[in-house]
């Protein structure tokens, strides 16, 4: 049965499949390891296997296959399981599962590893832990890997038996009997039912149940025979049915010659029925061969039971003087026996101690590490709280710094507007300079007077309004008639002006920037108008429309490419202009806009449109009803 224990193990531990191939490097691993290494863990020819392995190694790790790593370990680990060295076995187990939890999407590998750490730990006597990796892979194989089940069975029938659970060794013996395909594993599930069924002393249980496997033909092999017929027979002898026992017993004795496994408790088991049948020849003969083997085995309860039996055979022979030299050599033995006991008692003892202290020392070092472990968190506080305090400061700082910075870039455009209106001054006044000296020259002394009061008038007007950035609509309106008054004396009335304010009401609480529009005007009149034979028409539109104003400048002049090569747009004050709005934009968040079309282009008359949303602002007041002034306001 061991032998077969041994084949269940290693078949889960390789998992492979595939056809067989001499050289591994030319195919894939896993049918290597099943042709190749397996044959050799089954005859525990374990150093064979190790050197296999280790020969296999190089190209395992070059070829960077998790499933042939995995494979490879869990093969490692059952030569030095079968070598009893079950720390080595664990280590490589523990890799092993430790790769699978990486890498393996299908669980499959996980499922392996984990079945082989629960019967290493099984045999380390480390149940508990045992149990919950064979229940964690019992619970993955109903999922993922069902004719998996009937050795997980078995490894949780192991565990339950070491702990004693009668209850539980039942459920899984059972349930991996009926799972099982294999004959193999039916044979240990049977031998094992049958040793149950003995430790309950339900041996008409273990009889029926005995008699039924005799009647399924589903499967079978010699092993699997052997040890039905022996198990069988020995249960009809016991209930005495001897001859029918004894032919089942010797049906397997010779299956068990044939395969090489027979076993001093097999000789044994005959022996007794022969006995029981009065041929104490036979018996003799047998408990000879028996002894001898047992005395090989070192089975020191064997040995004792075979004394006996002998004693009691040549008591019924009256052979007095040899059945007591017998039951003084079965004393003998039993003297061994309480010694052998004595000594496992002892080291079981001696094991329960260790273990004890082995346990202190990880309740030690669990308890260490976790008070490292709560250092270790405190720190990561502090070191937390450190960063966090650190970034709020960045922040704050950050808020300051960017705060001065909007308020200095606030500031910057409101100096930089006040530059753009010296310009536009600075331009408007070498424009009447130059008018004014041509009506000097010409001698036009009165139109010069009226041109100069017109001029001192608008220019008291644009310095007010040059005080602020932003004006009421209805001063930058009567700056704007002005200029177009004063320009109508220069130009000798060649054109008449039109202003429209659409209706508009509350002109002193709408807030624009001052001489925005009179840019546009002078165009119109000095590219428009200049050298046109017909008189000129300038119109001006202004409507408000939600929280900005549409300002249409109109004329009739010649028009955008007879103004030479669009010069209006290339002007001076058109670009400040542009750039003035842009400002304005950033100012309101509202987009403002400059459109200029030669109206040629869409009425085929002559003349340009200027076309701006112009975004306004109201004055602020403070809660007594006084108004702020407006510069402040902004800068």
């Amino acid at each position: 049965m061991y032998r077969i224990f041994v084949v269940a193990i290693i078949c889960m531990a390789c998992n492979t499949n595939g056809n067989h191939r001499q050289q591994p490097a030319k195919a894939p691993l896993l049918p290597f390891f099943k042709q190749r290494v397996n044959p050799l863990l089954q005859n525990l020819e374990t150093t064979a296997a190790k050197k296999m392995l280790d020969s296999l190694l190089p190209y395992i790790e070059q070829k960077d296959n998790y499933i042939d790593m995995c494979s490879w370990l869990r093969c490692m680990a059952v030569v030095y399981q079968l070598e009893n060295k079950l720390d080595s076995a664990r280590l490589y187990a523990d890799r092993s599962l430790q790769l699978a939890l990486e890498k393996d999407t299908t669980q499959r590998q996980v499922l392996a590893s984990k079945i082989q750490t629960a019967d290493i730990m099984g045999d380390q006597h480390s149940l508990d832990s045992a149990l919950i990796y064979g229940r964690e892979a019992y619970f993955m194989a109903q999922k993922i890997d069902t004719p998996g089940l009937p050795l997980i069975c078995l490894k949780l029938y192991n565990i339950y038996e070491k702990i004693g659970d009668l209850e539980m060794q039942k459920k899984y013996l059972f349930e991996g009997f009926q799972r099982s395909t294999s004959p193999k594993h039916k044979t240990v599930f049977a031998t094992n039912i049958s040793e149950y069924y003995e430790k309950v002393n339900e041996v008409d249980s273990a009889l029926i149940f005995f008699q039924a496997l005799m009647q399924d033909t589903s499967f079978s092999n010699p092993y699997y025979n052997a040890v039905r017929y022996e198990n069988l027979g020995t249960l009809l002898s016991k209930k005495g049915y001897l001859k029918e026992g004894l032919a089942y017993q010797l049906k397997g004795m010779q299956i068990s010659r044939e395969l090489d496994e027979l076993s001093a408790q097999s000789y044994y088991n005959i022996a007794t029925t022969y006995l029981k049948l009065g041929e104490y020849l036979q018996d003799e003969h047998l408990l000879d061969t028996a002894l001898r083997l047992a005395s090989h085995e070192k089975n020191w309860a064997l040995q004792k039971q075979i004394w006996r039996a002998k004693a009691d055979n040549w008591t019924l022979q009256k052979k007095t003087w040899q059945a007591s030299a017998a039951k003084d050599s079965a004393f003998a033995y039993y003297d061994k026996e309480v010694d052998s006991s004595v000594i496992a008692r002892a080291r079981e003892l001696e094991a329960k101690y260790s273990l004890l202290e082995k346990d202190f020392q990880i309740k030690s070092l669990a308890l260490s590490n976790q008070e490292s472990e709560r250092t270790r968190e405190q720190q990561r506080r502090a070191i937390v709280q450190i960063i966090c305090s650190v970034i709020l400061l960045g922040i704050f700082l950050y808020w300051v710094w960017r705060r001065k910075q909007v308020n200095m870039k606030i500031r910057e455009e409101s100096l930089r507007q006040q530059l753009l209106r010296g310009q536009i001054n600075s331009h408007f006044l070498y424009n009447s300079v130059d008018g004014l000296q041509e009506l000097i020259e010409i001698g036009n002394t009165r139109s010069a007077i009226n041109f100069i009061q017109h001029l001192a008038e608008l220019f008291r007007l644009s310095l007010e309004n040059a005080r602020q950035p932003f004006v009421p609509l209805k001063n930058e309106l009567d700056a704007l008639t002005s200029y177009l008054t004063l320009q109508q004396v220069l130009a000798g009335n060649q054109f008449d002006f039109h202003i429209d304010v659409g209706g508009i009401a509350d002109q002193q609480v709408i807030l624009i920037p001052p001489m925005l529009l009179q840019p546009f005007v002078e165009n119109a009149i000095l590219h428009g108008f200049d050298g046109q034979q017909e008189k000129g028409e300038l119109n001006i539109q202004i409507q408000k429309i939600n929280k900005v104003l549409l300002c249409v400048i109109d004329d009739n002049g010649r028009g955008l490419k007879d103004a030479g090569d669009q010069s209006q747009k290339r002007s001076l004050s058109t670009t400040i202009n542009k750039e003035r709005l842009e400002i304005l934009s950033r100012q309101t968040n509202t987009r403002a806009q400059l459109k200029i079309t030669g109206k040629k282009e869409i009425t085929g008359k002559a003349g340009v449109r200027v076309e701006l949303i112009v975004p306004y602002q109201t004055p602020v007041f403070t809660k007594k009803g006084k108004r702020i002034d407006h510069t402040k306001a902004i800068g």
